[in-house]
């Protein structure tokens, strides 16, 4: 196929798309990125690549998540040496979501990195960063061609630039899809938002709503990093509530509005939360550690704090998604 014909580069670009997102899908988080790669590799020829997730600090990423294709582990220890002179970095924070060429050998570039490409075979580098407006994360790929092989142009530059919101969206899907399994096992998995933070607090991903629930409890938030320390306990908020499960070097994410119900006592709101779920009085009862008659005493002691009559009244609560304004202005319900 020649690539400098536009009706068959367009075609062979939109189906790598597709195979992106498709891989995003069929593929775990330890093997997307080389199936990726090797698809990408098809239509945009290479020998190596990096491929990751920072969070700039003081004008310099701090990796939080790495892939390396056909390079050594020994790779990024040698790059974090000279990173403070690598120029690749500035021009791509110069030009972000811009693809940008680097010979590394070239001696205009920089002692350090001509030592870098040196050390690793590698000629030229191709390179983009897009960082999220939200959290502040960049993504960046470099794609390396070794000395002698035909060095990257105009046309790798463009396609580059139009694929790399996609692989953002890919790795974001393909590492929810991959932990989301985990929803499940967490309390009451209606009604979440998941989100991948690493185990530093730095956010990875997140599916839509997510950040708005931050935002909620968290006016002032810019990330990249969580507003809030969490372990395995989660937070529990004023508005929020945050479950956090590990799953390997990373961890799950569950953030829904706070249930709790301010006008009841912590009891009180144990035992509406398993009536909103749907719960017998003896299943409450066992799940509580309660006899029945104290389930039936607190449910009286609900329903007249709340101005309800009814169980499922309790429910609607807990679940209407103006939950929160209303718990909060002291309001009683009012029958529609």
């Amino acid at each position: 196929m020649s690539r400098f014909d536009p009706n068959v580069l367009l075609q062979a670009f939109s189906t790598l798309t597709l195979d992106l997102h498709r891989l995003a899908q069929d593929q775990d988080i330890d093997n997307f990125h080389g199936h990726a790669l090797e698809r990408i590799s098809e239509l945009l020829p290479f020998d190596a690549a990096w491929w990751g997730r920072a969070a700039v600090i003081n004008g310099l990423p701090e990796e939080h998540s790495t892939h390396l294709y056909n390079l050594p582990s020994t790779y990024l220890a040698d790059w974090q040496s000279i990173r403070h002179v690598d120029v690749a970095v500035a021009r791509t924070q110069k030009m972000p979501s811009q693809a940008v060429i680097v010979d590394m050998r070239d001696p205009a570039n920089g002692a350090p990195l001509n030592w870098l490409g040196e050390r690793h075979d590698i000629g030229e580098l191709l390179c983009i960063a897009h960082v999220d407006p939200q959290t502040r994360l960049s993504d960046h790929l470099s794609l390396y061609r070794k000395p002698g092989a035909p060095g990257f142009d105009e046309q790798d530059c463009h396609l580059l630039n139009n694929l790399m919101l996609h692989l953002v969206a890919s790795v974001s899907a393909n590492q929810i899809r991959t932990l989301v399994a985990m929803r499940e096992t967490l309390t009451s998995p209606r009604n979440l938002a998941l989100a991948v933070c690493d185990r530093r607090g730095v956010l990875q991903c997140s599916k839509r709503g997510f950040v708005d629930l931050l935002l909620s409890e968290w006016p002032q938030w810019t990330g990249p990093c969580l507003p809030v320390k969490l372990d395995e306990r989660g937070h529990e908020g004023r508005l929020v509530h945050i479950e956090a499960s590990a799953v390997g070097d990373q961890i799950l994410l569950a953030a829904r509005i706070n249930r709790a119900l301010p006008k009841l006592s912590p009891r009180e709101n144990d035992v509406a939360q398993s009536f909103g779920e749907g719960k017998t009085y003896k299943e409450v009862a066992r799940d509580l550690g309660l006899s029945p008659n104290t389930v039936r005493h607190h449910i009286r002691a609900i329903y007249s704090k709340l101005g309800v009559k009814d169980k499922a009244r309790i429910a609607h609560l807990l679940h209407a998604p103006s939950l929160t304004k209303w718990a909060l202005s002291g309001k009683h319900w009012i029958s529609s």
